[in-house]
């Protein structure tokens, strides 16, 4: 049974009551509460409301689609970080295309069957989306469909059934490794592209994303505890949200000595409040300078199918799992999920024969013994 939530918008805290007679499915109560804690209490007072709106509740499946779309986006907005809340927008604008299309008579959530997904999937395969993407599509509506069982909206998951594309061209992920390839790759740099150095090796030692990077600020940098914070600004939300307060997932840093002398030089170079700037200005997100950089600097190389900034990220996570824990590694990171690291962590091969060896000089000392 739906019971009701209260959210924040604009610095006020707001009571929704479910209702199936609206389309959105919930009722909007109150001006806005200046504390959680009042929102709350009056929740507590709406109780019986509830109970008796949810006596005369909707079948299931009978609300509009389309109202349960823009409801969902709102709530992804209200709890999820921009960029979520951008990729969610782009998958439902992608589907109302296809739907208007291919099945325009379709108007509620019940309407919404397996054959409709798998159509969608083929509709995407025709229109030129990768594989990654068309899986990324179906994982986005799957994860949309269990809020609505969530909110009662629906029953099962419609899309639970309907199979992800199988990938085979996936690119590999290429990283440097090693000590090598790490000064290769850092030689070539100087003379190549010697601007882009300071954000190449920072993030390559710090592992961070590129939004990360260019929303990195003055105040952020801390040289008397020798370490970088990832927090919240204005236009930039840190991947992730924390499992219990559903806040975005801030983070801090330790700094190598290499890091730490390479920012403060950075930073005496210019007074912006940014730290990482090209041409005098703030970087721009959608960038992609810095990736044609990292392919003109590895074209020729062992390391040549490096094409990606992210993989300089991959970078920290392969030197960190030549030596660290991957429960360690992950918190450096700030992964939510262990999963995710192990994408990143890659034991290396002399590694492995260590651990070979281990487990074979353990085999010798230990007394074995049969009945």
């Amino acid at each position: 049974m739906k019971t009701g939530y209260v959210y924040k918008r604009d610095n006020k805290w707001y009571v929704a009551v479910p209702d199936s007679s609206l389309k959105s499915g919930y009722k909007r109560f109150s001006n806005g509460f200046r504390t959680k804690s009042k929102a709350t209490i009056c929740l507590a007072e709406k109780k019986d409301l509830i109970e008796e709106i949810q006596a005369n509740k909707s079948p299931s499946g009978s609300t509009p689609y389309k109202s349960f779309f823009k409801e969902y986006i709102s709530y992804i907005y209200q709890n999820f970080s921009q960029e979520t809340h951008k990729t969610y927008k782009g998958v439902l604008k992608n589907f109302l295309i296809f739907a208007d299309e291919k099945y325009p008579s379709t108007q509620f959530l019940r309407d919404l069957r397996v054959k409709v997904f798998e159509d969608y999937k083929m509709w995407l395969k025709k229109t030129r989306h990768k594989d990654n993407t068309v899986n990324n599509h179906l994982k986005t509506f799957k994860a949309m469909f269990n809020v609505a069982i969530k909110w009662e909206y629906l029953d099962k998951n419609p899309i639970k059934s309907v199979e992800l594309v199988t990938v085979e061209d996936e690119k590999p992920i290429v990283t440097l490794n090693t000590p090598e390839k790490f000064s290769l790759f850092f030689e070539r740099c100087k003379k190549i592209k010697p601007k882009y150095y300071p954000h190449y090796y920072c993030a390559s030692l710090l592992g961070l994303r590129f939004g990360e990077l260019v929303s990195l600020e003055r105040d952020d940098v801390d040289f008397v505890h020798n370490v970088v914070r990832i927090t919240r600004k204005e236009n930039f939300s840190p991947k992730g949200r924390g499992k219990k307060d559903k806040k975005p997932k801030e983070r801090v840093i330790p700094m190598p000595e290499s890091v730490a002398k390479m920012l403060k030089e950075v930073l005496s170079k210019h007074t912006h409040k940014k730290v990482f700037l090209k041409k005098g200005r703030p970087i721009d997100r959608r960038d992609k300078s810095f990736r044609r950089g990292i392919i003109s600097i590895v074209r020729g190389t062992e390391f040549e199918g490096m094409t990606r900034f992210h993989e300089l990220r991959h970078t920290t996570g392969d030197i960190l799992g030549l030596s660290h824990d991957i429960y360690h590694i992950k918190n450096f990171l700030g992964h939510s999920d262990i999963r995710t690291t192990e994408r990143y962590v890659r034991v290396a091969d002399e590694s492995k024969k260590k651990m070979a060896n281990t487990l074979e000089h353990f085999r010798k000392t230990t007394q074995l013994t049969t009945q």
